[in-house]
C-alpha cells in the first residue's frame, strides 16, 4: 500500500489556492527577518514584462520596538524604459508571523519600506519611497508567494496596520503579484549577529 501526499500536505502548509486564509494586522514590533528573490510580471503597468526582485530585511541590533529595519530592496523591469531599476535601503518593516509555522520556521506577511532619498538609492524620478508587500505562503514559493511593489511620492513612513497588499495613499497601484519563480521567506527570528544585509 502507498500513500501519496500533495506538495502542500508534505510541507505542512495549507494550499492557498483552495483554502481561505485569515489575515492578521501587520506590526512594527514583530521580530522577523525577510529574505527572497525571484520573478513576477510587472502588471498592471506592464502586463507582459517580467521583473526580477530581491529583498532582505531584519531588525537592527538593539531593536526594541517601532518598526526600524535594515536591508535592501532590488527590483528591475526587463524592458527598455526609464525608471526601470530600484535599489534602496530598507528603513522600516512591519510583519506578522504565521501560526503554526512550518518545520523550516517560515511563513507570514511583511511590508518593507525603502528610502528613495537615501544617498546612493536608485528609484524612478519623483518617487521618495517604495513599499514592498510580501506573503510567504509556502515553502516552494512559485505560484504561491506574493511580491508587490508600490512607487510612492510620499517620504518613507509606516503602512497602516491593516495593510494587506491593497491600495496605499500617496502611492501608485502596485506592480507584481504571485511569484512566477523564486521564493519569499518570512522568518520568525531576528537574524544572526554579524549577518550582513547589504
Amino acid at each position: 500500500m502507498s500513500i501519496a501526499l500533495s506538495g502542500s500536505l508534505a510541507q505542512g502548509r495549507v494550499d492557498p489556492l483552495t483554502t481561505s486564509r485569515a489575515f492578521a494586522d501587520l506590526s512594527g514590533d514583530t521580530i522577523a527577518k525577510v529574505t527572497g528573490g525571484g520573478t513576477v510580471l510587472a502588471a498592471p503597468t506592464y502586463p507582459n514584462t517580467v521583473a526580477t526582485f530581491g529583498v532582505n530585511a531584519r531588525r537592527p541590533a538593539g531593536f526594541i520596538s517601532g518598526g526600524q529595519a535594515t536591508g535592501r530592496i532590488h527590483y528591475d523591469r526587463h524592458r527598455n524604459t526609464t525608471g526601470r531599476h530600484v535599489n534602496v535601503p530598507v528603513v522600516l518593516m512591519q510583519g506578522v508571523i504565521t501560526n503554526p509555522q512550518t518545520p523550516n520556521g517560515t511563513g507570514g506577511d511583511a511590508a518593507l519600506v525603502g528610502d528613495c532619498d537615501a544617498i546612493g538609492a536608485t528609484c524612478p524620478a519623483n518617487d521618495h519611497s517604495v513599499v514592498v508587500y510580501v506573503e510567504d505562503n509556502s515553502d516552494s514559493g512559485a505560484n504561491s508567494d506574493v511580491f508587490k511593489i508600490y512607487f510612492c511620492t510620499a517620504s518613507a513612513g509606516p503602512t497602516p496596520p491593516s495593510f494587506a497588499g491593497g491600495s496605499l495613499p500617496g502611492c501608485d497601484p502596485p506592480e507584481g503579484g504571485t511569484l512566477r519563480s523564486g521564493n519569499i521567506q518570512v522568518h520568525s527570528t531576528p537574524g544572526a549577529v554579524g549577518e550582513t544585509t547589504t
